[in-house]
């Protein structure tokens, strides 16, 4: 009967620790998890990399014909391309140091001055041709 008393009086405390410990495959699909939205910000982080050396080589291009040119549209077309490609730079320099809160909102903003740059780059070939 006493070991009846003490296996009863034992399972309470056990169940009560059950809820509480920690569940192996829990933790493996946080880590999935974390792991998988680690590779892509990796990867888009990388791709970002990328394009702005692409950006740079374009808008070094265009900049030295931009100075053979007097034309005073070719100017204005250089310094909108300026002005986009330092907005993002900035833009990307966000996705380089923001923190896990604030991705998301990184990203958006680096897709964002990306379109305008590609915006102002149509425009500005189309001006100076």
């Amino acid at each position: 009967m006493m070991a009846s008393f003490v296996l009863a009086g034992a399972w309470p405390a056990a169940a009560d620790l059950a809820p509480s410990a920690p569940r192996p495959a829990a933790q493996v699909q946080m880590a999935e998890a974390s792991s998988s939205a680690a590779a892509e910000r990796g990867a888009y982080t990388q791709k970002a990399r990328e394009d702005m050396q692409q950006w740079r080589v374009k808008l070094d291009q265009f900049g030295e014909s931009a100075k053979a040119g007097s034309n005073d549209a070719r100017k204005a077309a250089s310094q909108d391309l300026d002005a986009a490609w330092a907005k993002t730079k900035e833009a990307s320099a966000r996705l380089e140091t923001a923190g896990e809160a604030d991705w998301e909102m990184a990203k958006v903003s680096f897709k964002n001055a990306s379109d305008a740059l590609t915006a102002t780059w149509t425009k500005a070939r189309a001006t100076v041709k």
